[in-house]
């Protein structure tokens, strides 16, 4: 029984942490840096998951914050909670262009690593992930045997939950609470943090988009934060973008607004952050 419980901790930590920390705070918000390596290991707990090519996700989450609950939203409640859970990923009402993804990414379509798992902007991508996520699977059956697997598969579903309760709980009004005001229904919402390494902070997210950290509070407990705090101490993690860090907010929010994340979102007049900064979001 101690093996499966190890497996099954060790696992969930790779996998949530590979989508919260490396999907979307590293690769969609760029509130980090980290060596390359590091970069691609944190991402492969995303993509091993079944989150789909880094490119695809990415572009998705951007537009996203572009038309947070309005139209041309990927995925929000107000198309009905089904969609915004899981429908909209085999029936999108959104459909993103391969000019609009490299819009919206251009970042990452630098890199050959993600060029080659989005296949072009095909639907090979797709297929692909899931032919590793199923090589993946079959490594460890072979070499650790079925109990470890079954630790492995459990895992895997809580944390590829977490992103679905954020799009779509996380959007609904009925839950959590509004801290700052957002053109959008983001809700931080606490059992919704417990299931995705504290990302269900989502109107603090979607306050400070860019910010490394999502829980705001000493109540708001955010494990994804603390993640990229260790990383930090054992100097793997570098540049880390916070509310009101002056300098780094202004070279990196003047990137994410050239790539259309963050011009959408309402940034509150009491906010800690920097002055500099607040003016760059307005333009």
């Amino acid at each position: 029984m101690a093996p499966f419980i190890a497996a099954l901790a060790i696992f969930y930590v790779y996998h949530a942490l590979g989508i919260t920390v490396g999907y979307h705070r590293l690769l969609s918000h760029r509130s980090f840096k980290v060596p390359k390596l590091v970069e691609y290991f944190i991402v492969s707990g995303a993509y091993l998951s079944l989150e789909g090519a880094p490119i695809f996700w990415v572009t998705t989450h951007r537009l996203h914050h572009k038309y947070s609950d309005h139209k041309g939203d990927p995925h929000s409640p107000l198309d009905g909670f089904f969609h915004s859970f899981v429908k909209w990923m085999w029936n999108p009402i959104v459909k993103i262009s391969d000019a609009e993804s490299r819009q919206l990414a251009p970042d990452l379509y630098k890199d050959p690593l993600y060029r080659f798992l989005h296949c072009k902007h095909s639907n090979l991508d797709g297929l692909l992930c899931l032919a590793c996520c199923i090589a993946y699977r079959a490594v460890i059956y072979f070499v650790f045997g079925p109990t470890i697997l079954l630790a492995n598969l459990i895992a895997s579903f809580f944390a590829f939950l977490g992103p679905l309760l954020v799009n779509s709980v996380g959007h609904l009004r009925q839950f959590g609470y509004e801290t700052y005001p957002c053109k959008d229904n983001s809700r931080n919402v606490w059992f919704v943090a417990m299931f995705s390494m504290g990302e269900g902070w989502h109107n603090n997210h979607h306050a400070f988009p860019f910010s490394a950290r999502h829980g705001l509070t000493r109540t708001e407990f955010d494990p994804s934060w603390l993640a990229i705090k260790l990383l930090n101490t054992v100097g793997l993690a570098k540049d880390i973008l916070l509310i009101g860090n002056g300098e780094c907010a202004r070279s990196r929010v003047s990137e994410a607004i050239s790539r259309n994340d963050v011009s959408e979102v309402t940034i509150p007049e009491d906010s800690k952050l920097s002055t500099e900064a607040t003016e760059l979001t307005r333009k």
